[in-house]
């Protein structure tokens, strides 16, 4: 359900980035030049399309799969549709422009918000909080207390080199009583 909403909400940030409807066509020149002409975007052209398309091939095959392989494989995909020129080109490019467009408006929102320094101090905070808290009240050590986690690692993990030494000294002594009777 998480994914769907993000998913969605992607999507929606995506299609906010459609250029305006233009104006109504005035009537008067002294209309016209009171309105102000609205900003557009410029249309992301050749390369930029490609990395778009392979970006967002990418970001979907890790979300929907959760593996890196088929995200690769999506980002080749529709990086190659994107210099096609049939209906899946047709769509790779689309979602090549889609993708630029959104990286571009994160540059400009980050350059005009200071996005990211801001969001590196709040999640350096929120760290520096967790483990204050967990220093002071010992919870990871309340929930390692009731889960003994700990010991059923230290516990396995005994008992795997326990394992690994006696196939390796057995292993051993079978190369030694090998190389004795050659």
């Amino acid at each position: 359900m998480a994914r769907l909403v993000l998913l969605l909400g992607f999507l929606a940030a995506a299609s906010a980035l459609v250029a305006p409807l233009p104006a109504p066509a005035m009537q008067s020149r002294l209309a016209v030049s009171r309105v102000a002409p609205a900003p557009m975007m410029a249309e992301p052209e050749g390369k930029s399309i490609v990395i778009g398309a392979a970006a967002a091939g990418g970001i979907i095959g890790v979300y929907l799969f959760h593996e890196l392989s088929t995200g690769v494989l999506l980002a080749v995909a529709l990086a190659y549709g994107a210099t096609l020129s049939n209906k899946f080109g047709e769509i790779s490019k689309s979602t090549g422009t889609v993708a630029a467009k959104v990286y571009s408006k994160m540059l400009e929102l980050n350059e005009q918000y200071d996005l990211v320094p801001k969001a590196k101090t709040a999640l350096d905070t929120a760290s520096t909080a967790a483990a204050n808290l967990d220093k002071n009240y010992g919870i990871t050590a309340k929930i390692d207390d009731q889960l003994k986690i700990s010991q059923a690692i230290d516990k396995a993990t005994a008992k795997k080199v326990d394992e690994v030494k006696s196939s390796v000294s057995d292993k051993l002594t079978d190369l030694k009583a090998k190389s004795e009777t050659a």
